[in-house]
């Protein structure tokens, strides 16, 4: 069920067992926990992660795609790490919004992105794609020329997944019938991983994106742009678009740079410089009544517990290191990136009559015992992982 109502303040029985323990001594822990991420701040972020192997395989759940990650691991690393040693700042941009140990961490993980064992997006994304369908479902007009295919509920829309990453989201939003869907990132590995893996699931990939030399057929339609953030993808993009409608307005050619129906920016903005910066380049990028989704982790001391301690220090579901508290955003805070004018800041939006307004907004909530990655919605729990929807508004006035 789709909520625009606030959300009611949490309460104390939905902290996990392991919160009551902190309760008694919370300093102990979380400076144990402190002094241990000092301690491994010379390792790799990768040389940190837990090995596979050391999960014990009657109790570790069955990895999707787990052939696939093995068989990508040396291939995409061994390709872009050659690359990185000529150019440390490769596919980075000067005047980008992207920081570039993340951009690392992040392409260090890129073979293990579809191993559900390994990243906890993958138990996440189903309800992320629930509360997408549901939403556009609710707020949008079907485009013209879309039959009533329930199989394909985001039929001929054009779609832009920021910070795509392995292409959980992106693969998932193709399969539901988008026309177009745009995955951008700024680590070129990631999306290496993105396109082999497309190419692998009976090929999702446009044919700009196949080799020349290649015999299979181009029905995909997916595009993958790698090494750029959405402030450099929005440039480029726009330019293009003006270009098109000047150059094909009087032909019946489709205009490839054409704005989007729908523009994601899932568990991103926690790992950017400047997010208000990503989120209105996004808003540039949309049409009128297109819809913005970001999810991100709330900043509260259960988010520290949840996503912090339980996570990388106790579970090992994540990397240590994965998050930084100060780096978590609260509903309000991105609303107010998303829906607020900023005074002596030029208008950013495509259309000068244009503004955002909050349409929806849930939490993502992990299902005790919290080991298996279950996850579910809760609009009355956003106290740690959420997800909201913003939609561009056209003045009639």
């Amino acid at each position: 069920m789709i909520s625009t109502a606030s959300p009611a303040p949490p309460a104390l029985h939905t902290y996990p067992i392991f919160m009551a323990t902190m309760a008694t001594s919370p300093t102990t822990i979380i400076s144990s926990a402190r002094s241990s991420l000092r301690a491994r701040s010379c390792s790799s972020w990768a040389s940190r992660r837990k090995p596979i192997s050391a999960v014990p395989s009657a109790s570790a759940p069955v990895p999707n795609d787990s052939r696939f990650s093995r068989s990508l691991a040396s291939s995409a690393s061994k390709n872009h790490d050659t690359a990185n040693s000529k150019n440390p700042n490769v596919g980075i941009g000067q005047n980008t919004n992207a920081n570039q140990g993340e951009v690392d961490k992040f392409s260090s993980f890129a073979s293990h992105w579809w191993d559900s064992r390994s990243n906890p997006l993958v138990g996440m994304n189903p309800i992320r794609v629930k509360f997408i369908r549901e939403v556009a479902d609710h707020f949008q007009a079907p485009p013209e020329g879309t039959n009533s295919d329930v199989s394909l509920p985001l039929q001929n829309k054009r779609i832009l997944d920021i910070g795509c990453g392995g292409g959980l989201l992106t693969e998932s939003l193709s399969r539901l019938g988008g026309s177009l869907v745009v995955g951008v990132d700024a680590s070129p590995k990631v999306v290496e991983v993105a396109k082999m893996h497309s190419f692998h699931d009976n090929n999702r990939l446009t044919s700009e994106q196949l080799d020349t030399s290649s015999t299979v057929s181009a029905k995909g339609n997916i595009r993958y742009i790698g090494g750029k953030t959405v402030e450099e993808l929005a440039s480029h993009w726009l330019l293009e678009r003006e270009t098109e409608q000047t150059s094909l307005s009087k032909t019946n050619q489709s205009h490839n740079h054409d704005l989007f129906d729908i523009v994601t920016a899932l568990e991103v903005i926690e790992h950017v410089p400047n997010p208000t910066s990503l989120l209105r380049a996004a808003t540039t990028l949309l049409k009128p009544d297109g819809i913005l989704f970001v999810s991100t982790i709330n900043r509260t001391m259960k988010s520290y517990g949840l996503a912090i301690i339980a996570a990388e220090y106790i579970t090992r579901k994540v990397p240590v290191g994965t998050h930084d508290w100060n780096q978590f955003w609260s509903p309000a805070e991105v609303g107010q990136m998303v829906c607020s004018d900023v005074r002596g800041t030029p208008p950013v939006n495509a259309l000068s009559n244009s503004s955002m307004k909050q349409i929806a907004l849930s939490g993502m909530v992990i299902e005790p015992p919290y080991l298996n990655m279950q996850w579910y919605l809760d609009p009355l729990d956003v106290d740690v992982n959420w997800i909201g929807a913003y939609q561009k508004q056209t003045s009639t006035a």
